[in-house]
């Protein structure tokens, strides 16, 4: 089954105080073990220096993206760092390592490898990293991560992997003056909030996929989760869950699920097929708007790199309202659950 996993290059990449090995590369084996904690050393700190996020194509004869699994082929020829790999080269996912920013968001990391070819030592090399989707938000871009742990031979199922966050093109937006079709909105339009309540709309972005793999869209028909329409967003697009379960399993009223962990549920699906256009609505803050009825997020400005935007656009942005700098590294509004916390809330 094809699909894509959002890579940085280790080129972007500035990594310190390693426990020996060579940046993000292993020691002897493909292992992140000289990252970790060791003898009293503190673990190696991270860096991520730029957003630019690099789709890699993966054909698999499953849905998991992990270690050793030669069947991990790229559909497409890719160059990192002045070295390119052909179509066809296997790719890993080497090892993981876990990380914490200085205001103690923890983030899931996966170091991506691409066997070259008559290398036997390749599966050393890492080409980058990749990272498991929003949990507190995106790692921040300029922010040292600390690596707390490290993990020999990850496998995560591919729908995990952070990718888009966005809505489908269609979707209604509840305004002051009644629900607007998404594509209809302007930069400065207010929309309802629910924290906030009017707040203006300070920038929309789109992009249009072909709605397949990890674009296609996770798609609610009318009455699955209270949406009066038939609600398609993109998979990581977190829903507001507010429900005594959530109090008494996680001791939070009120969680971030993202529509992936809806799947299995009754009357949703994912939609493949034709093309999808999806849309961001950015405002000041990171908030819960009405869309068909469901409440869901704002884009969060720590997620942007998540959209597929390109890095000049998120620049741009931010020149424009520089206020929204801050926010890069901040968590979002509500805790966003995990896989295995989704699905046992939905489960109960």
């Amino acid at each position: 089954m094809p699909y894509s996993i959002f890579m940085l290059p280790e080129g972007l990449i500035t990594v310190t105080g390693t426990n020996g090995g060579n940046g993000l590369d292993g020691l002897s084996q493909g292992s992140g073990v000289h990252l970790a904690p060791s003898g009293g050393n503190p673990g190696a700190t991270i860096t991520l220096n730029d957003n630019a996020w690099q789709e890699i194509e993966i054909d698999d004869n499953d849905a998991n993206f992990q270690d050793s699994d030669t069947s991990q082929r790229l559909v497409n020829t890719e160059t990192f760092g002045g070295e390119t790999f052909p179509a066809n080269s296997i790719a890993e996912a080497e090892y993981g390592i876990t990380v914490e920013d200085p205001d103690g968001n923890v983030y899931q990391l996966v170091a991506f490898n691409i066997r070259q070819s008559g290398d036997t030592n390749s599966y050393g090399d890492v080409e980058g990293l990749a990272f498991i989707g929003p949990t507190g938000g995106f790692p921040p871009i300029g922010v040292p991560l600390t690596v707390t742990s490290a993990q020999e031979g990850p496998s995560y199922d591919a729908s995990t992997y952070a990718d888009p966050i966005c809505f489908a093109a269609g979707t209604r937006i509840a305004t002051p003056s009644g629900a607007v079709a998404i594509e209809d909105l302007s930069e400065g339009d207010l929309v309802l909030t629910r924290e906030g309540g009017a707040e203006p709309v300070r920038w929309i972005g789109k992009k249009t996929f072909a709605a397949q793999g990890r674009f296609a869209p996770v798609e609610f028909a009318p009455g699955a989760i209270g949406n009066t329409r038939t609600l398609r967003v993109s998979r990581q697009h977190r829903l507001r869950l507010s429900d005594w379960r959530a109090e008494l399993l996680f001791g939070e009223p009120v969680v971030w699920v993202p529509a992936t962990y809806f799947l299995g549920q009754d009357n949703v699906r994912i939609a493949e097929g034709g093309t999808v256009t999806y849309f961001h609505l950015l405002l000041d803050n990171h908030r819960t708007l009405l869309a068909d009825g469901v409440e869901a997020e704002s884009l969060h400005p720590g997620d942007l790199a998540l959209c597929a935007i390109p890095r000049e656009a998120t620049a741009e942005l931010m020149e424009m309202f520089p206020e929204l700098e801050h926010l890069q590294d901040r968590s979002t509004a509500y805790p966003a659950l995990r896989s295995v916390e989704a699905r046992a809330i939905l489960a109960a």
